[in-house]
């Protein structure tokens, strides 16, 4: 298996992208070069062979047009080399976002099969540890190795990992005895002696996971961070409303400390509106309470000259006026035809307000395309209203002057 899968990495070094560029650095020669040298690697495990130095040798000879890399060696040690990725790496990986996973007896991660054979996690104030035994499984050598872990999270950014083959049950338990110990005794230099002692001084940290965890793990950290600032702002920019109302009085440069916090604050209540919004968007009189606020809070960042930056709102804006259009044009009753516009045309007004960056595009589709496939020749091409017209004619109006609000041009027919 590991003779083909040698021959696989062979042939896929030969992807057709890599070598139509003329810069070895950029993501298509590096992915090529990682192909290169996970078949080396295999080479080296089946035969024994050191083949790596030759071929760096070689990738001097490719000079690089970026200063960061001199030539393909320098791109080698320093993109593919790093990005290489084994069975310890993949057990840090499952250490390290065990954490923020509650992983199953058996898991997948990528081409691996991890089955955990032992776990326990426990929390002290900010420091977390989490100590366990798994295996792992290649799906496509069958390789197979039995690790025991163990990963200490300080909080923040902060992670200790460290892993290391499994040796025997009674020095596994020693160790997990003696690390839970010095959690309760809030020591970080003791577990992380105790880490190093009975695992070795090989250690991992983020960096080290792969690219699609690290970033939800990232994201995850940064929004329990998020959440105090947001906390923060808003109570500073209560205790200085009257200082900020006063520049702004009398047309005064806001001090910019003042103006970022009344910029975070309004934007973090806004954006808990917009989710209440789509929270309740099926219930009428609650969506418009929470319209209501909007408006309130979008009159409020006018009148302190805010900017809300916030890309989430504006997307859940989006989706939230694409699916009432929808609803009225397909499953819309005639009878509500009014109020369901007069909604739908005060949703844009309020995300107009908010200064957010509304894009009406999908939505101008969607009834562009309604308008000349269901309406022009159905409703509104003879002085009569064909059968399969839902429309009664006092409610065309309505869905005419709602064209009008989403900048599509049915003048001629208004």
């Amino acid at each position: 298996l590991r003779l083909l899968e040698m021959q696989r990495q062979a042939l896929l070094m030969f992807t057709s992208c890599g070598w139509f560029f003329e810069e070895i650095s950029r993501p298509e020669g590096t992915q090529i070069l990682r192909y290169a040298g996970r078949a080396l690697e295999l080479a080296g495990e089946v035969a024994g062979i050191q083949l790596e130095m030759n071929f760096l040798s070689r990738l001097a000879f490719a000079p690089s047009n970026v200063k960061l890399y001199q030539d393909g060696a320098d791109v080698y040690r320093q993109l593919v080399t790093s990005a290489r990725v084994d069975l310890e790496r993949v057990a840090a990986h499952y250490a390290i976002s065990s954490l923020f996973t509650n992983y199953p007896s058996h898991h997948r991660i990528y081409c691996y099969n991890a089955r955990q054979l032992d776990y326990q996690k426990q929390a002290i104030g900010s420091l977390t540890l989490a100590v366990g035994q798994v295996e792992l499984t290649s799906e496509i050598t069958q390789e197979s190795e039995h690790f025991v872990f163990a990963v200490l999270h300080l909080g923040g950014w902060d992670f200790y990992c460290s892993i290391q083959p499994f040796n025997s049950r009674l020095i596994y338990t020693n160790l997990k005895d003696h690390l839970f110990e010095s959690l309760q005794q809030a020591s970080v230099s003791t577990m992380i002696v105790e880490m190093g002692r009975g695992l070795g001084e090989n250690f991992f940290a983020l960096p080290h996971l792969f690219a699609d965890e690290r970033h939800r793990i990232m994201q995850k950290v940064t929004a329990e961070t998020k959440k105090r600032l947001d906390q923060l702002y808003t109570q500073v920019y209560r205790d200085n409303y009257g200082i900020l109302a006063a520049f702004q009085r009398d047309d005064l440069p806001v001090p910019q400390e003042l103006q970022v916090a009344a910029d975070i604050a309004i934007s973090h209540r806004c954006l808990q509106v917009i989710n209440a919004l789509e929270k309740d968007f099926e219930q009428r009189q609650a969506t418009e309470n929470n319209l209501d606020q909007l408006l309130a809070i979008a009159k409020e960042a006018n009148h302190l000259r805010c900017q809300l930056n916030i890309p989430e709102a504006r997307q859940t804006l989006e989706s939230l006026l694409w699916q009432s259009l929808w609803k009225l044009l397909h499953d819309g009753d005639p009878l509500t035809a009014e109020d369901d516009t007069r909604f739908i045309t005060r949703l844009i007004e309020v995300s107009q307000q908010l200064n957010l960056g509304l894009s009406l595009d999908r939505s101008q589709e969607l009834y562009y395309n309604y308008f000349h496939e269901r309406l022009v020749p159905n409703c509104l091409r003879s002085n009569s209203i064909d059968a399969s017209c839902p429309w009664p004619m006092t409610q065309l109006k309505w869905l005419l002057l709602l064209g009008q609000v989403l900048k599509v041009d049915v003048s001629i027919w208004l």
